[in-house]
């Protein structure tokens, strides 16, 4: 009886050293996963926040420079856009924080779910904030484009090209639908192959804990 009960001791202990392995390995796996899109994260909110920036100085130029009052109007709505964009990259910054690993693993979880989760939304939302309301705005400005000679305005660059007619409008309109939507993609394709898979490592590695 007594040689019997070393055995099932031994072999539980066995079984739980096993497990224990095992979790420690996919916690480094996961850890190694979440660094890795955490940098690109970092790397793209840098991006987003400087392309905003040189936005912001560009459409004031043209704010300033191009007489047309709707194609003004666009350049307001440029800027406005930019600033926004500026914040909510720069709050996606702020909650991108690496793993503390002096927390416990259940705590290490959570906040990483928590993370993946907002970037998941960012991603998610991003046909609403961040292709739909540039094309709108893109739009406005090109629909605003006028004659130069119409507002004395003499401008080498504008004069060559300007004013667009009616079918190259369009083209470009067109042009700038199908970029959006390849934008929307692509971030859709980031959020199905990037983020959702470590949200699902995340819940799985939830629930071996639990048991």
């Amino acid at each position: 009886m007594l040689e019997q009960e070393l055995k099932d001791i031994w072999n539980n202990a066995s079984q739980t050293a096993k497990i224990s392995i095992e979790t420690n390995q996919l916690v480094e796996e996961l850890n190694t996963k979440v660094s890795g899109i955490q940098k690109k994260i970092r790397i793209r909110d840098i991006r987003e926040m400087s392309a905003s920036a040189i936005g912001i100085l560009l459409f004031g130029y043209l704010l300033y420079e191009i007489p047309f009052p709707i194609t003004k109007v666009a350049c307001g709505l440029a800027i406005a856009w930019f600033v926004f964009v500026i914040l909510k990259f720069k709050k996606s910054k702020t909650q991108n924080i690496k793993t503390d690993f002096s927390l416990s693993l259940t705590e290490q979880l959570n906040n990483q779910k928590t993370m993946m989760a907002q970037q998941a939304n960012l991603l998610d939302t991003a046909l609403y904030w961040y292709a739909i309301p540039p094309f709108i705005m893109n739009f406005i400005f090109i629909l605003g484009l006028e004659n130069p000679a119409d507002y004395n305005w003499t401008n080498s660059i504008a004069e060559k090209i300007l004013p667009l007619t009616i079918n190259l409008k369009i083209i470009t309109l067109i042009g700038l639908a199908l970029f959006y939507a390849f934008t929307f993609w692509v971030n859709k394709t980031a959020l199905t192959k990037d983020v959702k898979p470590i949200i699902e490592s995340i819940e799985t590695m939830q629930q071996q804990i639990k048991k």
